[in-house]
C-alpha cells in the first residue's frame, strides 16, 4: 500500500506577506514516482544540451488539489488560479500560482525533489513535512523561527485540517447524527458534540 502525508511549504508574498501563507498537498508513492519522472524530463544543462537549438529547462505542471492558505482562509479552489509545480533543471521544484484577488503571483522557495523524496521515504508515515524557506522544517529547534513557524501550522493545522477522505461522524456542533448512527430505541436524537 502507498504511503501518504501532507506536504506543507511557506508560500512567498511580495505583498502584505504573512508566515501563515502556504500551500499544502497531499503526497504518496504515486506522487512520488511522478515527480521522479518529470525530473527526466528536465535534464541538467551540459556539454552535450548545450550545442542544441532548443532545450527544456523548466516543466510546469498543474497542482489542482493543492490547498493555499492565506492567515487563517482556505483558499481551495476557489483563490488561486493556476495552481501548479514547477520542475527545474537544478533538480528543485517550487509551488505557484496567481491570488486571484490581487493578482499576486504566489510562489515558494526552491526546495530539492530528490530529498523530497527521500524524506518522504525515510519519514514515519502519515507525518506532515514542513518545508520553510527552502529547509526542512521538522527537525529544527523549537526556539528557531523554523520551529517557531513549524508550531504555529500544528496549531493552524488542528483548526483547518481538510481530511484526506470525508469523515464517517458529523462534527458540527449540535447537529443530528445520521440515522444509521442514532442508537435504536432511543427516543431524542443524538447530538453531535466537540467536547
Amino acid at each position: 500500500m502507498a504511503k501518504s502525508r501532507h506536504v506543507v511549504i511557506q508560500v512567498v508574498k511580495r505583498s502584505s506577506g504573512s508566515a501563515t501563507h502556504h500551500v499544502e498537498f497531499l503526497m504518496d508513492d504515486n506522487f512520488a514516482e511522478r515527480l521522479r519522472q518529470l525530473r527526466s524530463l528536465v535534464p541538467p544543462l551540459g556539454s552535450l544540451n548545450k550545442q542544441r537549438d532548443l532545450v527544456i529547462d523548466k516543466v510546469r505542471v498543474r497542482l489542482p488539489n493543492a490547498i493555499w492558505r492565506s492567515g487563517n482562509e482556505i483558499e481551495m479552489d476557489g483563490g488561486v488560479d493556476g495552481s501548479c509545480i514547477v520542475i527545474a533543471a537544478e533538480g528543485s521544484f517550487n509551488c505557484g500560482g496567481k491570488d486571484r484577488k490581487t493578482r499576486e503571483k504566489l510562489v515558494t522557495y526552491n526546495f530539492s525533489i530528490a530529498r523530497l523524496i527521500e524524506l518522504h521515504a525515510e519519514r514515519p508515515e502519515g507525518e506532515t513535512l514542513y518545508i520553510r524557506d527552502g529547509v526542512f522544517a521538522n527537525d529544527e529547534p523549537a526556539e528557531s523561527p523554523a520551529g517557531r513557524w513549524v508550531t504555529s501550522m500544528h496549531e493552524l493545522e488542528v483548526v483547518m485540517r481538510v481530511p484526506d477522505a470525508p469523515s464517517d461522524f458529523d462534527t458540527l456542533h449540535d447537529l443530528a447524527l445520521r440515522p444509521e448512527h442514532q442508537q435504536a430505541g432511543g427516543g431524542a436524537p443524538q447530538r453531535a458534540n466537540f467536547y
